[in-house]
């Protein structure tokens, strides 16, 4: 388009672009946004095909011309291209002899469904050879540099048929068929059928045929059923009710379809109807099939969006963006475990919201992501960051395309947190059933003999003595079979806990062991949320360990440099060695100490340093202090003696 310019009105914009250099026909590009109309405008004026002005001069720019005006225009414009609703309702009820164009990006919505609306273009292509076939036919006072010149049959259907691209189902493709048979071939009736079982109905007429009149034919019958059948054209002589006519032409339209032409003129049709029919009929079939392959993708598309939204599991479509995975779209359980709404996460990266801060997830997420971008189907186990705290995922990540580098994909995350920590404790039951198999075997099988030859020497003879020596060993297996069970029970929960006096439950679990006169100093309480059993069982097990090992001599009861053993309870600050912090309860003894090299091995089930301990003590103690989610560690006293720090919080 060459000239142009464009008018502001109250509330849409209105825009003249002269076609022709003589300035005597024009396009009025109406809309309710005056940006859009004037991009429109814009695009029309400065199109490669436009022409020059005549006499040379350049080329005015929609900006040149600015002034108001009304409608009114619309009597003397050949083409009015409408925008939006606004743009439509600017020429509702006007005086016009326009053709009308709806300009839009989806020929579903308004105003391209309008019934004003003539024709639907969505992209310019479609848009400027609209025009161009206005221009060309000559009609609506549009002047041509040679007036005389009609346009040809093929020029006119190849302007129509760009009213198929715009098309979005399969009855508008049949109206849209009918419409531009009636443009090429004025002369004669159209019908358009479409085969249903062993029928062939008729479901469109051009609007001198009414479809009453249009009798259904079997499939192979006629030339409409012939054409179904046999996928070739079919030209015969017949009559269709009381209105004769001289010929048919059917066109079969794929497989389903078929396109007839009736003349009622005394020439028929001609090789050049025949060849135009069959190239209206092949547009019209791809038109179809393009039809029918979005209706597929549409409810593939649907198949997968339902699926995605209700699979039990969190998951994420994402596309990758400068090498992040940009969140396209979440589902109800990724809203409800990580507690992010859609809203909140679409176009964000999903390594931003539940990556934990930590070097090695971080490092991990790269990994991933450099593994995702090359195309590579990604199963693994990650921890995630949730609403619940960091909860253990199988992390399922499929790519578009497998093998190839892409950027789009679906992620699944399956919480296996709990199996996880079922595994856990199978793991731990399964130690302690080594940890029973082994003490059995030795630790009990060693009294049980010592009982056994003490027994028989006492049969043999007579002496009582020797039966003091078996009590002894049955003692021993006592002690033993008590530890197995107490050790059994630790990989059990603490069950219901309660606010619990470390200085009340020390005196307590004092007086339940045999202390042999050692003195126990409470410094300082603390009020702890435990079990009162469990800890009383923690406690004595500690101080049983400071009675029988704190002694710096064989059958004593100092601690060293002739004072004697003393046994201390209190409250404490407890840094872990990974920096966190929190409070607590300590037991420390002026005894022995424990040598560096061991303290790590204190806690292990069976390790002892005394000839006849079970070695169970302190397991039982990491067992129970574990159960309550405590830390515990083993550390040299003050006074160099063995101490103990709990941290409960």
């Amino acid at each position: 388009m060459t000239e142009g310019k464009f008018i502001r009105a109250p509330v849409l914009l209105i825009c003249i672009v002269n076609t022709e250099p003589s300035g005597r026909s024009s396009v009025l590009v109406l809309a309710g946004d005056a940006d859009e109309a004037a991009d429109v405008a814009d695009a029309l004026e400065s199109a490669d095909a436009a022409p020059a002005p005549v006499d040379g001069s350049p080329r005015p720019s929609v900006d040149d011309a600015v002034s108001p005006t009304s409608v009114d225009d619309l009597a003397t414009t050949d083409v009015a291209i409408v925008l939006d609703a606004e743009g439509l309702d600017a020429i509702r009820g006007q005086n016009r002899s326009c053709r009308v164009v709806a300009f839009v990006d989806d020929p579903a919505t308004e105003p391209a469904t309008d019934p004003l609306v003539d024709v639907i273009a969505t992209t310019p292509a479609d848009l400027d050879a609209t025009l161009r076939w206005f221009a060309a036919r000559g009609e609506s006072g549009i002047d041509r540099d040679d007036p005389t010149r009609t346009p040809s049959r093929i020029e006119q259907l190849n302007a129509e048929v760009t009213r198929l691209a715009s098309v979005r189902s399969i009855e508008g493709a049949h109206r849209t068929a009918i419409a531009v048979a009636a443009e090429v071939f004025p002369r004669y009736h159209c019908v358009v059928g479409v085969r249903d079982g062993e029928w062939v109905e008729p479901i469109a007429t051009s609007s001198g045929v009414s479809i009453d009149d249009c009798n259904r034919v079997r499939v192979g019958r006629g030339s409409a059923g012939t054409a179904i059948d046999t996928g070739d054209p079919v030209i015969e002589s017949r009559t269709i009710g009381e209105a004769p006519y001289d010929a048919l032409l059917s066109l079969p339209v794929g497989d389903e379809t078929v396109l007839q032409l009736a003349a009622d003129e005394d020439d028929g049709f001609d090789a050049g109807d025949r060849r135009l029919a069959e190239l209206l009929a092949s547009h019209v079939e791809e038109t179809l099939d393009r039809i029918r392959a979005d209706e597929a993708l549409r409810t593939e598309r649907d198949h997968l969006l339902a699926l995605f939204s209700n699979v039990p599991d969190p998951a994420i479509a994402y596309d990758y963006v400068d090498g992040e995975p940009i969140v396209h779209r979440v589902n109800d359980a990724f809203e409800e475990t990580f507690a992010y709404d859609a809203d909140r996460v679409v176009g964000e990266s999903v390594d931003d919201y539940i990556v934990p801060p930590s070097d090695e997830a971080e490092a991990e997420a790269v990994e991933l992501n450099e593994r995702l971008q090359c195309g590579e189907n990604v199963r693994r186990e990650v921890t995630r960051e949730t609403a619940d705290g960091l909860r253990h995922f199988i992390l399922h990540v499929v790519p578009i395309r497998l093998d190839a580098e892409n950027v789009s994909g679906y992620a699944i995350y399956t919480d296996v947190t709990e199996r996880r920590e079922r595994e856990a404790a199978l793991r731990r039951q399964n130690e302690r059933l080594d940890e029973f198999a082994s003490i059995v075997s030795h630790d009990l099988r060693n009294p049980l003999s010592v009982a056994e030859g003490y027994v028989t020497l006492a049969n043999e003879t007579g002496e009582i003595a020797h039966l003091e020596k078996t009590l002894e060993a049955l003692d021993r297996m006592d002690e033993l079979v008590g530890d197995l069970l107490s050790l059994a029970r630790q990989g059990e929960a603490v069950g219901e806990t309660e606010p619990v006096s470390i200085e009340a439950i020390a005196r307590d679990a004092w007086e339940s062991v045999d202390t042999d006169g050692i003195e126990l100093v409470v410094d300082g309480d603390v009020t702890i949320d435990a079990s009162p059993t469990r800890t009383r069982e923690l406690l004595e097990n500690v101080f049983r360990n400071s009675v029988e090992h704190g002694r710096r001599s064989s059958g004593g009861n100092d601690g060293g440099d002739g004072k004697p053993l003393t046994v201390r309870v209190g409250d404490t600050a407890f840094r872990g060695d990974d920096g966190t912090t929190g409070s607590g309860f300590f037991v420390e003894d002026n005894g022995c100490g424990i040598p560096e090299g061991e303290r790590d091995r204190v806690f292990e089930s069976g390790f002892t340093t005394e000839e006849g301990g079970t070695g169970l003590g302190l397991a039982i103690t990491k067992r129970i202090a574990d159960a309550h989610d405590w830390q515990v560690r083993a550390l040299t006293g003050e006074s160099g003696g063995a101490r103990f720090e709990f941290k409960t919080s």
